[in-house]
């Protein structure tokens, strides 16, 4: 199935730049992996913002002169559009784009294809699909008061939305599962501490409990589930009376938990989420269960050596 990014672009041509001076502003825009096979490639169906790719120039450069900065060159990618539509440029170097003015550039001579790990995913994040009494929603089009379906107390009203921009880098950047990596039915995306529920007799042998709830950075095995860096992630966090267990891409996983803090583990997850989300700070209850067992990082290098755990 179709999967689609947002990320920041530059409207604008290296190979038939403006003028030195000229003033440039990024915008953020989506492009879409028509047969999700991780690739945007010229003439094959991927799209930006509905209209096909027809060439990808990777490893094309714009310096913008940014006010109180200076000089600046991002390295990325050049995305030709039908239609005669003006060519679009976004980094693949991991720099958020800033406005400026134009400078100088660099282009390729060979259209060839981007790997969509080269930008900041979209990203849970919008493109995920969440299922609800109606069907299964996009999450950026869920709003308050909107029921979710949950695993433990049915149709439940969200009462809070926690949604920001951030740069993929670091600490924050997001954590990728490949279509069927953790029984997901397309490709997810979700924060680091982003807590998965792992289910089965394996759970039971290994942890003596029949379910728990591991943050998706322990999850990580280098090959169908890996930390991506480089452009920008958009997080949405969605807040109930009490901790949920939602479905994102037909997979089961926590709602933002706003519990008290008494251990490192939570400790960890409360920093990253006061850090993107500083308004969270105000929805921290005292009283509020998780809605299962959470596993520890030390329990959860476990699963790291047992891979076969999460099919």
């Amino acid at each position: 199935m179709p999967t689609s990014y947002k990320d920041q672009f530059y409207t604008i041509d290296p190979g038939n730049p403006p003028a030195s001076g000229t003033a440039v502003s990024f915008t953020r825009q989506t492009f879409t992996d028509a047969n999700d096979d991780g690739l945007i490639q010229p003439n094959v169906g991927d799209t930006f913002e509905g209209t096909q790719v027809t060439s990808v120039w990777q490893n094309d450069s714009v310096t913008i002169n940014v006010p109180g900065v200076g000089n600046v060159t991002y390295t990325g990618t050049t995305f030709y559009l039908a239609g005669g539509l003006p060519a679009v440029f976004t980094p693949t170097d991991g720099q958020v784009l800033q406005n400026g003015t134009f400078v100088s550039s660099t282009y390729v001579t060979s259209s060839t294809q981007m790997p969509v790990a080269n930008t900041g995913p979209t990203c849970f994040t919008p493109g995920t699909m969440i299922q609800t009494p109606d069907g299964d929603r996009l999450i950026e089009g869920l709003k308050v008061g909107d029921l979710v379906n949950t695993a433990d107390h049915g149709a439940q009203p969200i009462r809070y939305i926690l949604r920001g921009t951030f740069r993929a880098a670091g600490d924050v950047a997001p954590i990728r599962f490949s279509a069927g990596s953790i029984g997901n039915d397309a490709p997810l995306t979700v924060s680091p501490q982003h807590r998965m529920l792992i289910t089965g007799w394996q759970a039971e042998m290994f942890f003596g409990v029949d379910e728990v709830l591991v943050a998706a950075k322990h999850l990580v095995n280098g090959d169908t589930i890996r930390q991506v860096t480089g452009g920008m992630v958009e997080y949405i966090h969605l807040v109930f009376d009490q901790h949920e267990l939602v479905f994102g891409q037909g997979v089961p996983s926590e709602s933002f938990f706003p519990g008290h803090v008494r251990d490192m583990e939570d400790q960890a997850a409360r920093d990253e989420l006061l850090m993107l989300f500083p308004d969270a700070a105000d929805l921290t209850t005292e009283d509020m269960q998780t809605a299962r067992c959470v596993l520890r990082g030390r329990d959860a290098q476990i699963l790291q050596g047992h891979p076969h755990l999460l099919q």
